[in-house]
């Protein structure tokens, strides 16, 4: 692309800079552009910060809950401190029916943000800030990683279960997805101050989004399975099934050598187990079960468009 060299001054030549690349690198006025000679060529360095930003929560009309999704966004969407503010020291937990301690309260949530710590806590006043370091952010694949072998040890636990103490089990659900909701979290924080294109990085924020979703419904599929007066040996085969074909799926996103031709065997293995659930008779208990794990075979227009977006390279060029 062509710019105009304009004079001003005696001494002084200037040139407008793309607004396009100005828009994709957030470029504002006093931020410093590095200059470097390359030959005759001159070449524009714009090194990718993100400014520190700063969320104030006054928890009038706040809940347990609206606080939690405000948290879980905040902290995805890398604010770097939190400033709670509040007049009185508690607010409603309308799921147990109670009023609750904020301090206590938060101090608790914080927990499962990887990163956050509260460094002041006030009569009226909490702030949190985030000590992730940018060298942790180069560590988002090794934490994707850790997110595929969680949701695998969940799922697989689940199954064995199914063979032995199931309620034991399920009173451990909720720890196997805090846990992993935990990694997922910092994982997307991460992706958010990391160096992936932008096209990739809102494709693989948008499929861990739905990836936080088939956690909550591993942990449904456990309630619906201690519900079961008698755990079938039929819906266990289909759990496992819809589980496998979930961890099938998380694999495309993480292997280098992953091919068209396995993403179509992927494919037909998709509409074999949703052809062989509807073939089959269920009664009213193992609906309910299957009505939950079927969500691991809804996602696979998510993983194939993330896919693409990754390999985006293969298929495209300049014209």
């Amino acid at each position: 692309m062509k710019r105009k060299v304009v004079k001003q001054g005696p001494a002084t030549f200037m040139i407008s800079m793309p607004s396009k690349w100005v828009k994709k690198y957030n470029v504002q006025k006093g931020d410093e552009i590095d200059l470097e000679e390359d030959g005759s060529n001159l070449v524009i360095i714009r090194e990718n910060k993100q400014r520190k930003k700063k969320a104030i929560i006054d928890l009038d009309n706040f809940n347990t809950m609206i606080l939690n999704r405000h948290f879980a966004e905040f902290y995805r969407q890398g604010i770097e401190e939190i400033e709670i503010r509040f007049d009185k020291p508690t607010f409603p937990d309308y799921k147990n029916n109670r009023e609750i301690e904020i301090d206590r309260y938060v101090k608790k949530t914080i927990e499962r943000f990887i990163g956050m710590e509260i460094i002041s806590n006030t009569k009226n006043k909490i702030i949190i800030q985030s000590f992730i370091t940018h060298e942790k952010f180069e560590k988002i694949e090794v934490v994707q990683k850790r997110i595929y072998f969680l949701i695998k040890e969940f799922m697989e636990e689940l199954v064995k279960a199914m063979d032995a103490d199931f309620n034991s089990f399920n009173q451990r659900s909720y720890d196997y997805h805090d846990n992993i909701v935990k990694f997922l979290y910092y994982y997307l924080r991460l992706m958010k101050f990391s160096d992936v294109e932008e096209e990739k990085k809102e494709r693989l924020f948008s499929l861990f989004m739905i990836i936080d979703k088939a956690i909550d419904k591993i942990r449904h599929t456990s309630e619906k399975v201690n519900e079961m007066k008698k755990i079938t040996p039929k819906i266990k085969v289909y759990v496992q099934k819809n589980f496998l074909f979930f961890l099938d799926q998380f694999e495309m996103i993480q292997r280098a050598d992953y091919t068209v031709k396995d993403l179509n065997l992927l494919i037909r293995k998709r509409y074999d187990i949703i052809n062989m659930i509807k073939k089959e008779k269920f009664n009213e208990e193992e609906i309910k079960v299957i009505g939950e794990c079927k969500f691991m075979t809804d996602t696979t227009n998510d993983f194939i468009e993330t896919y693409a977006a990754l390999k985006m390279e293969k298929y495209v060029s300049e014209l």
